[in-house]
């Protein structure tokens, strides 16, 4: 059909049926309570892996944020009385700018919820994308949605990497170390502490700066982000090699070196 407002554009013209509707909150209420009862990073990937996945679903949908403004109003006593409880509210924007390419940074400007720096997506940040369903003279002008092409890393953490760093979490048997692996990750975008680019999460070593048989802990402040040749040519014979390779990171590579 023809959007007026468009002037002419045509898009899909659609909306949310109430059933529909209704097995989102119901299914948002599940989870919020699983978060209430256990306020961990497994919980809180499930809560954002779920809702990052309708909004991706319905992207497209012509009355999507009405819909999803409709549904998050509905839960709202319950998503904010559970969070306060267990959440962290930040106004520290990097933590959500650097999460699923930066797509709600438009959200949260004021403050949000945060978890050990992963960012809470809220059910009615929903955006409709214009650009995703959308022709002009009978011809969609916009690329296939289900062509991924080719796979390119982009900045940023993703649901899929703290998914996959949750999971890879559970044989950790020191819970301190386990959360803070993740937490260290996620809040600094992935990047490496020496390199300063992005590790993919499949490459990444949490390092500790300061060795525990020296004293160090599992906290947050003594864990870095490192991809797995930099952690392997550090605790190597000749850890020197990361001169010649980060010379721009001589102080971090010294004090990483004399610390082992």
């Amino acid at each position: 059909t023809k959007n007026v407002k468009k002037k002419g554009k045509l898009s899909v013209m659609n909306s949310l049926p109430q059933k529909r509707a209704d097995e989102i909150v119901e299914h948002c209420r599940v989870l919020l309570k699983e978060i209430r009862e256990h306020p961990t990073f497994q919980t809180i990937h499930d809560w954002n892996a779920y809702v990052v996945g309708i909004h991706n679903y319905y992207r497209g949908m012509t009355h999507f944020h009405d819909s999803f403004h409709k549904m998050g109003w509905r839960i709202s006593k319950l998503f904010y009385h559970t969070m306060d409880k267990n959440v962290k509210f930040t106004k520290e924007q990097s933590y959500k700018n650097r999460f699923q390419e930066g797509i709600y940074r438009t959200w949260g400007t004021k403050g949000y919820y945060c978890f050990n720096g992963c960012p809470v997506i809220e059910l009615q940040w929903a955006k409709w994308d214009s650009d995703l369903i959308g022709a002009k003279r009978g011809k969609v002008t916009r690329e296939n949605p289900y062509h991924y092409g080719e796979k390119k890393q982009r900045p940023g953490v993703s649901v899929e990497d703290i998914g996959y760093l949750v999971h890879t979490s559970k044989p950790i048997r020191n819970s301190r170390f386990a959360m803070f692996r993740i937490s260290k990750y996620s809040s600094v975008g992935g990047i490496s502490y020496l390199s300063g680019l992005h590790v993919p999460v499949r490459d990444y070593h949490c390092h500790h700066i300061i060795p525990l048989s020296k004293g160090g802990t599992h906290d947050f402040k003594n864990l870095c982000v490192l991809s797995e040749l930099e952690h392997t040519i550090l605790h190597s014979p000749n850890p020197e090699r990361l001169y010649a390779m980060f010379s721009h990171k001589n102080r971090r590579i010294t004090a990483l070196i004399n610390a082992l």
